[in-house]
């Protein structure tokens, strides 16, 4: 017995001996590759798959920034000469913004050891300059999108791609990079400078508007062209204030001992750090490489003394585009009208419509306690609102004076105003559309869409003749966009079908035999295929509350807006728009796709796709997308 005992712990002792040797033991074709000077190569072992492969990686992409770092001299975040160690790691990092994609023919072998699992990743060194083409590609198309909107005046958007483009420049070895016959290298840089330095400001308006408070309104070129979007900031004495250019013009308001200001200095925004992230490997290299300065560019507008505010009633001629508040105001007989429950006609409704406005501008510069319309809970927690969350001020110099017909009764477009953001330092120019029902009482009022936007989508519609769908779609987009800058969640609710599907992410993927009205079909072979977050309109409604609830400023903002039909489905269409977010703590950008059923009186939302970070417009949600079975 006892021999036998012997015998199995002799087996056992041996079995133990033998099993780390058989998963511990080298793979003779792997030694043989490292060994290999033509080879790149990094290996890990790990309980977890997926972090062995990371690490090999990792290790191999180390390998190869030791080969290339000496083209990264001039490219890294700071000057390291004297700093050999710091040098290599920041040349590291550059390289493992890339990733294991970008490798091509890249091989891999994977066996079971003591340690876990292990990874060996290896690739001929002939293989490694194609991992920059993908980031060259990446350069060029950022360059391309750049320069369509300096072809359409957007010019904020233009510098900011132009300058990701150099962020990006800065991870590839190479010193120059060609494109329809640029160096890159130096074209993003010249056009970066180009736009800065031929920024004009000529002021159109300034008043005082009260003892603490003086309103200069901005003319707002580039190349002697009006600037549809600019990005600028002025010091007002305490912070540096931010504020967006829109059609052209720009609205500074100042307050307290900046009222005195002889001059402001202005510069224009070209970094956009908030949105670094809006492209991965921008944001992943924004502290590794250098960020090229653009100084030098700040402009000096000198400001005369301001005009005070003016009190006189003037009657002048009937109504007519394109002229300021104040002389829209002043076209009429200001005396109190009468109550009136007829409907009116045009010419009955400009009679109307100045008092209105004036107590709108009254109750938002704060000149008056009392409103006309505080009986109207609906209007008067909306205004209220509207000032709590945004304090705005409004302009006497609008871009456009005009009463159009609405589906419901009236509107006047606009009211210029700026809403403030002190959390976040920022100002923003804002349009206010008041709506009137036909015997003249204001019923609503709206944050508005950009005019140029506007007279795009109005010119289109003579080709189409559906301006009456086109203007109730801008209406919706406005009251949609309003309900979140008044964080009404009982105006978001009722612009949702109950059945509504919200997703975050780039591609929606509805699994087969889903009960839903409508599913999506990814008709793009190249549109990547990414992880979500989808939601029910309950869980996205609370979500919201949880966001108003806590962020003391939340601006919502629109550079772009594109209305789409759904062919086979009449009254179904689809408005993608970039979104700009802004809040105190975050700041994002991305696409946001709307599907709107219009067929029904009151229109709903059954998709609402939001795409952050998102640029590139292959990778867009978008309504051929969906099949609509409504």
């Amino acid at each position: 017995m006892m021999n036998q005992i012997t015998k199995i712990s002799s087996l056992i002792v041996l079995l133990l001996s033998v099993s780390p040797a058989i998963y511990s033991q080298a793979d003779p074709e792997i030694e043989k590759i490292k060994a290999n000077e033509s080879m790149y190569w990094g290996d890990a072992c790990s309980q977890n798959d997926n972090e062995s492969t990371s690490n090999a990686i990792d290790q191999l992409l180390s390998k190869i920034a030791i080969n290339v770092q000496s083209e990264f001299t001039s490219k890294v975040s700071e000057s390291i000469t004297d700093n050999e160690g710091k040098y290599k790691e920041e040349v590291e990092g550059i390289v493992k913004t890339y990733s294991s994609a970008s490798l091509k023919n890249l091989r891999t072998k994977k066996e079971p050891r003591d340690c876990g699992i292990y990874v060996f990743k290896y690739i001929e060194k002939s293989e490694v300059n194609k991992i920059f083409d993908t980031r060259k590609q990446l350069v060029k198309d950022i360059f391309d999108k750049a320069s369509s909107y300096e072809d359409d005046n957007r010019f904020a958007s233009a510098l900011k791609y132009y300058y990701y483009s150099l962020i990006l420049l800065n991870s590839i070895p190479e010193q120059r990079l060609e494109h329809k016959g640029f160096n890159l290298y130096l074209e993003s840089s010249d056009r970066i400078s180009n736009i800065m330095s031929s920024s004009t400001f000529e002021v159109i308006a300034d008043e005082l508007i009260t003892d603490k408070e003086r309103e200069i309104s901005l003319a707002v070129y580039v190349n002697g062209k009006k600037a549809e979007t600019l990005d600028i900031s002025y010091w007002d004495g305490n912070n540096q204030i931010s504020t967006k250019s829109q059609d052209g013009t720009a609205i500074i308001n100042l307050y307290g001992s900046s009222t005195q200001f002889k001059s402001l200095r202005i510069n224009v925004k070209y970094d956009f750090y908030e949105n670094r992230t809006e492209i991965k490997e921008v944001g992943d290299l924004w502290n590794l490489v250098q960020k090229p300065p653009f100084n030098g560019y700040t402009k000096t507008v000198n400001l005369d003394e301001p005009v005070k505010e003016k009190k006189e009633d003037i009657k002048l001629e009937p109504v007519s585009e394109n002229i300021t508040l104040n002389s829209f105001l002043e076209e009429f007989n200001m005396e109190e009208e009468e109550e009136e429950l007829l409907a009116l006609d045009i010419e009955q409704l400009k009679e109307v419509v100045p008092n209105h406005l004036i107590s709108l501008q009254d109750y938002f510069n704060k000149n008056v306690k009392h409103e006309p319309w505080q009986e109207d809970e609906f209007l008067n927690r909306k205004l209220s609102n509207m000032e709590r969350y945004n304090k705005l001020s409004i302009s006497k110099n609008s871009s456009k004076a005009d009463i159009n017909n609405t589906f419901e009764g009236w509107e006047f477009r606009q009211l210029s105003s700026t809403a403030a953001y002190t959390s976040v330092n920022m100002q923003s120019k804002e349009y206010l559309i008041p709506d009137f029902d036909s015997t003249g009482a204001v019923v609503d009022i709206n944050f508005g869409i950009m005019d140029g936007m506007y007279e795009e989508f109005k010119n289109a519609s003579k080709y189409g003749e559906d301006w009456d769908k086109r203007q109730i779609m801008i209406k919706f987009v406005e009251k949609y966009r309003t309900a979140y800058m008044t964080r009404d969640l009982s105006q978001l609710g009722t612009m949702f079908a109950e059945e509504a599907v919200i997703i975050t992410g780039r591609v929606l993927r509805v699994d087969e035999g889903s009960s839903n009205d409508f599913a999506y079909e990814q008709n793009e072979p190249q549109q990547p295929s990414v992880e979500y977050l989808r939601q029910t309109k309950g869980e996205f409604l609370d979500r919201q509350k949880m966001l108003f609830d806590t962020k003391p400023d939340i601006h919502l903002g629109f550079s772009s807006f594109k209305i789409n039909r759904k062919n086979n489905q009449e009254g179904v269409y689809g408005i993608s728009m970039r979104q700009s977010y802004t809040s105190t703590d975050y700041s994002d950008e991305g696409y946001l796709f709307l599907l709107i059923d219009f067929n029904d009186d009151e229109p709903k939302i059954y998709v609402r796709a939001w795409q952050p970070q998102e640029w590139s417009d292959d990778a867009l949600v978008e309504i051929g997308n969906f099949k609509v079975n409504f």
